[in-house]
């Protein structure tokens, strides 16, 4: 009896999905991602580091803060700096003096109402308009009726 070596596809997906599983799950977490200037966001380290003093999380988005133990690992609310410029900011979670570091990439969004422009709003206006000429038309008539 011969046994035929596995499919060398079959071996690199196998391969593969073991890497994912032995690799750490999330990293840095911040939440909500986009944010906008002046917004409060949670940052966690997503269970990642050792429950200690020292834990802390830097980015230009807010300077630094301590994390603290909580239901999830450790974390801390903040609020992003006003006047931040839309873009891709690191924010990098140090575990403590020494210890492992790891960064995530916020995205901060301008301010604005996003995918809406002019063209949008005046239609939108239109049909507002068109509607309520309707309803006042349907009242008088169905109310002339009676």
């Amino acid at each position: 009896m011969t046994v035929k070596p596995a499919h060398p596809v079959a071996v690199t997906l196998l391969c593969a999905a073991a890497l994912g599983l032995a690799a750490p799950s999330a990293e840095a977490r911040v939440d909500p991602d986009p944010v906008v200037a002046g917004q409060r966001v949670r940052i966690s380290d997503g269970s990642r580091c050792d429950p200690a003093r020292g834990v802390r999380a830097s980015s230009r988005l807010f300077g630094t803060v301590a994390l603290r133990a909580g239901e999830r690992g450790m974390a801390a609310r903040t609020r992003v700096a006003e006047g931040t410029a839309p873009g891709r900011y690191p924010v990098t979670i140090h575990c403590a003096a020494g210890g492992a570091s790891f960064t995530e990439t916020v995205t901060v969004r301008d301010g604005r109402v996003e995918g809406v422009n002019a063209t949008q709003a005046a239609g939108g206006l239109a049909l507002l308009a068109l509607a309520t000429g309707a309803a006042f038309w349907l009242r008088r008539t169905v109310g002339g009726r009676s």
